[in-house]
């Protein structure tokens, strides 16, 4: 019985080796970090695209009513919620306007770029650089020198999560609700899915893997703090 022991597989030992390696894909993600430069990334890209629009004065008050409040009710919705439009907008999400002729699908983002002197092109890459820089942030300050191009994008890729909350919260709080009825918000469906989960899937990944490439991981490693 000791001989057929000593030569008997260690089932134990296996599975644990085979746990490790189911649970490696989520292994030391920064999952609170994330979080926080996700909803971040969010904030900022609004704060930016906000500047260029008063800079450039393609809002008039035909569009917004004179007031900041987010959820305006009355004849135009409040500032601020067309800033909300026009940066989801920005990541292609259109505008779902409902009143008693029906329901029509707008792309108010497009219509407001008519007014605009900078290039289309220009306004639609503010959540693009502002996502890949978060990325790459995320990737320099918790992976160490020796992390692969892969776990870079993996890291980037993860900054979703708060991302995709601060999409869906701002899908339901940037709405208008005129007194006839009419109502206005992003089309819900376009904001989680592009805005909310394409964008920052891949542009986060794009910048994690940038860092790593770049060999800005290790030197920054840790002023997080511990990965979650």
């Amino acid at each position: 019985m000791n001989a057929a022991e000593m030569t008997a597989p260690k089932p134990t030992e296996a599975h644990t080796a085979t746990g490790d390696n189911r649970e490696s894909v989520f292994d030391d993600v920064p999952w609170q970090h994330a979080l926080v430069v996700g909803i971040g990334a969010f904030v900022l890209g609004f704060i930016l695209l906000s500047g260029l629009v008063m800079a450039e004065g393609v809002l008039d008050d035909s569009v917004t009513d004179e007031t900041d409040e987010v959820d305006s009710q009355g004849d135009e919705p409040g500032l601020l919620t067309v800033l909300g439009w026009l940066y989801f907008g920005t990541h292609f999400v259109d505008l779902g306007v409902d009143s008693v002729f029906g329901s029509i699908s707008f792309d108010m983002f497009g219509a407001l770029m008519e007014e605009a002197v900078l290039p289309e092109i220009l306004w639609r890459l503010v959540p693009v650089v502002v996502l890949i820089g978060a990325g790459y942030l995320l990737a320099a300050r918790v992976l160490p020198a020796t992390a692969s191009p892969e776990d870079g994008a993996k890291i980037g890729a993860t900054l979703t999560i708060g991302y995709l909350l601060t999409a869906a919260i701002g899908a339901q709080v940037f709405e208008f609700t005129g007194d006839e009825g009419t109502s206005a918000s992003v089309e819900f469906t376009e904001a989680l899915l592009l805005a909310g989960l394409l964008y920052p899937i891949l542009l986060g990944a794009f910048g994690g893997y940038l860092a790593v490439r770049r060999g800005a991981t290790g030197t920054t490693a840790g002023q997080f703090g511990p990965r979650a």
